[in-house]
């Protein structure tokens, strides 16, 4: 799970602080070991010189910044095979992704806003969709944040332990346990370079600026993220037997 935009309520008039998203990629733990795991370390070693024991972990926002390592993509030909390989792997990895988008300024607006904290909103509705996910393919899982640290871990964690135990608007407590046995969130920090996560990462702002887009927002994706946006629509958004996404693969609030 990873968040793109910021989860405070202040200069909502600006646009980069007025959206905050969760997206979710939800994964087989076989497949992170027989897929992901090899796939992230061939991509590394076969674009970056670098120290062998030196760990490399994907962050989008180090990948455009070409920051430390990433600052080797400014040779056009190893940027072209970096993204001729990561699109690839985008492309191939089997999982599915459920984004959620909140207007902030929005929200606050209307009579029935909680004053919840806008973070643990969206998690409620991720995990709402999360289990309803894991329903229909008869499987349960867990949840995986990136580690912030300190006093909003710990509140994060409270929140869930209040989802687990309670329910959420629209799913029973015991729907919530038998999908999700563990009663605590597994909190992995960007150092631990954990596979999962650095997928969601990569993902994370192209599906944030697709969901947006069909909103009519003006929002810009460039070529990268157009392709990752692509594969979303054509693949990897969960969907209904159907094939609905809308309210599936994505959810937009309110």
């Amino acid at each position: 799970m990873d968040e793109v935009g910021t989860d405070d309520l202040s200069c909502l008039d600006q646009d980069n602080h007025r959206y905050l998203s969760l997206t979710g990629v939800m994964v087989n733990l076989n497949h992170v070991d027989e897929f992901l795991n090899p796939q992230l370390r061939l991509i590394k070693n076969t674009i970056f010189d670098c120290d062998p024991d030196e760990v490399i972990h994907f962050h989008r926002s180090d990948i455009v910044r070409r920051k430390k390592v990433f600052g080797q993509l400014n040779d056009n030909a190893k940027r072209a095979s970096f993204d001729d390989m990561m699109l690839n792997f985008i492309r191939s990895a089997e999982y599915r992704v459920i984004t959620v988008v909140i207007d902030k300024l929005a929200m606050i607006q209307q009579n029935h806003w909680e004053s919840r904290h806008p973070y643990h909103y969206l998690l409620e509705i991720l995990v709402e969709k999360y289990v309803q996910l894991l329903e229909r393919v008869q499987d349960f899982g867990d949840i995986m944040p990136e580690a912030r640290q300190g006093k909003k871990d710990t509140a994060l964690q409270q929140e869930f332990t209040r989802l687990w135990e309670n329910g959420t608007r629209y799913r029973e407590p015991a729907l919530v346990q038998r999908r999700l046995k563990a009663k605590s969130l597994k909190f992995r920090r960007k150092t631990d370079n954990v596979s999962g996560l650095q997928l969601c990462d990569l993902i994370a702002h192209g599906s944030h600026m697709h969901v947006r887009s069909i909103q009519g927002h003006a929002v810009e994706l460039g070529r990268f993220s157009e392709t990752i946006r692509n594969v979303l629509v054509a693949h990897k958004y969960d969907r209904s037997n159907n094939g609905r996404i809308d309210g599936y693969g994505f959810k937009y609030c309110p």
